[in-house]
């Protein structure tokens, strides 16, 4: 293990946030047998129930907070380990140490930010905002996707254990100049497939029209909200133009905004861009919540729809709409400040 102050810390949060996890999964699997039951429950022992399950959720809110807090710290602690690792130059030098380890843990930590994310409105409308005499339904609801957040946060904290205990600073690493400035790199595949080598201003036109586009539409269906009017294609078509967004802003970060902000025109490396423009970890970070936050409308309108109180739920709804949209726009305006300047 690679000793510092950083890597110490994310240890201690995976280390807590593991046995947190774990008592919590213990009581999920009880809460789970204990509603399969038959027998009527007395009024002292459903009141037991009851405290026993706010509990458990108020566990699982402090454990999913525990681990989007670990998601930027792993970063940091990447990046701290910089300088002991021969070959290393960036972030992405450092999650060579142990690459398929490294390659997991980015793909749960987003995955558990959006699920864990759709369990914390779901729980805030369980608590605040559900109809009367639908409790039951609701509970049932926030519960299965609760077991799903804690199975992945758990599998995501032990294998954060489990990267900085068997990081070694004796191994050596190739960095991002072997894989993202070749000509043969992945993310130029699909642009040049699809537009030919001529992708990069296509790929800004893109870029610029997906956000403003996905802006749009989330602030029409925030007035449709706003008379009260909801449906599943309304809302579904936001989701279709996250996934959208998300697809081409990837691309568009690593093949047009990295070298153009960094002044490399031959290198696309995402990590160096983070490292190397001073204001960039914000505008990624406002680009990933944006998209986080108007992609969780659909799933818990869905799952809320028939327990939720309908104010409650639409007033939600349109604040996730309001708040992504303006996520997206700082992130785009972002952008345009450092091309104009």
């Amino acid at each position: 293990m690679i000793v510092n102050p950083w890597t110490v810390s994310a240890l201690s949060l995976d280390t807590a946030s593991a046995g947190l996890g774990l008592i919590t999964a213990s009581l999920c699997v009880k809460q789970l047998f204990a509603s399969r039951t038959t027998v009527q429950p007395s009024g002292e022992e459903l009141a037991q129930i009851e405290d026993r399950l706010y509990l458990l959720f108020w566990l699982g809110a402090v454990f999913l907070l525990l681990r989007f807090l670990a998601w930027p710290l792993f970063y940091l602690t990447l990046h701290s380990l910089i300088d002991e690792i021969t070959g290393a130059m960036c972030i992405f030098g450092a999650r060579n140490l142990q690459p398929v380890l490294s390659r997991s843990l980015e793909l749960i930590k987003p995955l558990l930010f959006y699920s864990g994310l759709v369990w914390l409105l779901l729980f805030k409308l369980e608590r605040f905002g559900n109809r009367e005499g639908s409790e039951a339904s609701a509970r049932k609801s926030s519960l299965i996707l609760l077991s799903f957040c804690i199975i992945t946060g758990l599998a995501d904290s032990i294998s954060s254990i489990v990267l900085w205990l068997r990081s070694n600073a004796e191994l050596a690493v190739s960095c991002c100049t072997t894989v993202t400035d070749i000509p043969s790199r992945f993310t130029v595949w699909i642009p040049e497939s699809l537009f030919g080598t001529e992708y990069a201003s296509l790929l800004w036109t893109l870029y610029f029209a997906s956000n403003a586009l996905l802006i749009l539409w989330s602030l029409f269906i925030r007035s449709r909200l706003a008379k009260g009017i909801t449906g599943t294609i309304p809302l579904l078509s936001l989701l279709v133009l996250v996934i959208f967004n998300s697809v081409i802003g990837t691309f568009a970060f690593i093949e047009v905004i990295s070298p153009n902000l960094m002044n490399l025109p031959f290198h696309h490396c995402l990590y160096c861009l983070v490292q190397n423009v001073i204001d960039a970890p914000i505008f990624v970070a406002l680009f990933i919540l944006g998209n986080s936050l108007v992609a969780a409308i659909f799933p818990v309108w869905l799952l809320a729809k028939k327990w939720a109180e309908v104010t409650a739920l639409d007033a939600l709804l349109s604040w996730l709409v309001l708040a992504g949209s303006l996520c997206l726009s700082g992130s785009v305006l972002m952008i345009i400040t450092h091309l104009l300047g």
